[in-house]
């Protein structure tokens, strides 16, 4: 035995919840006719009365009280599953795992997960922060959904959207004597004692691209996280070049930056998502929301 259509469960329980047939038909935009159709074939395909009828009232069998409540259940897991589908296919609900590097993870992420929650309040967003080389790892083996990363390369299992550009500046103290310069050059800051982004992460290798030899020199310390570079500044411990979203704060009450040339280098990021996987819903919301949030330029 197998019912057919649901609209004789959904007549069924609005019968009995109306209590008339032209109630129920209201109630489902049907007609009356429709409505009882509806309930002679699903009587007949269970070969049962589910309903009582006289000429003046209308109530439920004993095989019709016993099979209301699962059916109720029934119709309303499937609104349940409706409702869920409906919501995700409209970004209403979801969850979305994304990485970037740390510098858009300090700067970038928070401001444009501020708006989005605004309009998505139901997307859950994870972010792993983490370098270039494990976020295409990632990407790859398909953990994640998005990822915010320098130099995406040639990959044909990869595609690119251009997010932004941000120049290299020179972080240092306020009180340091480079401050007083409106820009340093790349000899300046080695004079004053480096500190960079450890090799292998992204930021490193724009510089590594970018700087010959002499010029680079030997840096004081390296480090994996730019706030770790920025708090060694801000100690004394020297000077770090940083793109843009690395900079701190202009009001900072300590540091400050200088834009460096000799050469000037600049860093561009991009949205990044694996060729030929379809996103999910929340994951192409959050995709449209990065790309129309995110400045152009830093």
């Amino acid at each position: 035995m197998q019912i057919n259509d649901l609209r004789q469960l959904r007549a069924f329980v609005m019968v009995v919840q109306t209590g008339s047939f032209s109630g129920a038909a209201r109630a489902l935009g049907m007609s009356q006719s429709a409505v009882s159709q509806a309930i002679r074939q699903l009587e007949d395909e269970l070969k049962v009365r589910l309903l009582d009828r006289t000429t003046r009232s209308l109530q439920l069998s004993k095989v019709g009280v016993e099979f209301l409540p699962g059916i109720q259940r029934v119709l309303g897991d499937l609104d349940h599953q409706l409702e869920d589908l409906q919501d995700l296919r409209e970004h209403r609900r979801g969850h979305v795992t994304m990485a970037c590097v740390p510098s858009v993870a300090l700067r970038l992420m928070p401001k444009i997960l501020a708006a989005f929650k605004i309009e998505h309040p139901l997307v859950n967003v994870t972010i792993k922060e983490t370098s270039r080389h494990q976020l295409i790892h990632s990407l790859r083996n398909g953990d994640i959904e998005l990822g915010i990363a320098n130099v995406p390369g040639d990959d044909p299992e990869l595609e690119a959207r251009l997010l932004l550009t941000d120049s290299f500046a020179l972080v240092m103290r306020r009180d340091d004597v480079l401050a007083a310069r409106k820009t340093v050059t790349w000899e300046d800051g080695s004079a004053a004692g480096l500190i960079v982004m450890a090799a292998g992460t992204g930021i490193r290798l724009e510089m590594d691209r970018a700087i010959s030899a002499p010029v680079k020199g030997a840096p004081l310390y390296e480090a994996e996280h730019p706030a770790t570079l920025l708090a060694m500044v801000e100690a004394g411990v020297g000077v770090a070049p940083l793109p843009g979203l690395a900079w701190p704060d202009a009001n900072h009450p300590v540091l400050t930056f200088r834009k460096l040339t000799g050469p000037v280098i600049e860093r561009k990021l991009y949205v990044i998502w694996r060729s030929g996987r379809e996103l999910s819903p929340a994951a192409r919301a959050l995709h449209r929301a990065i790309l129309s949030k995110a400045p152009k330029r830093i």
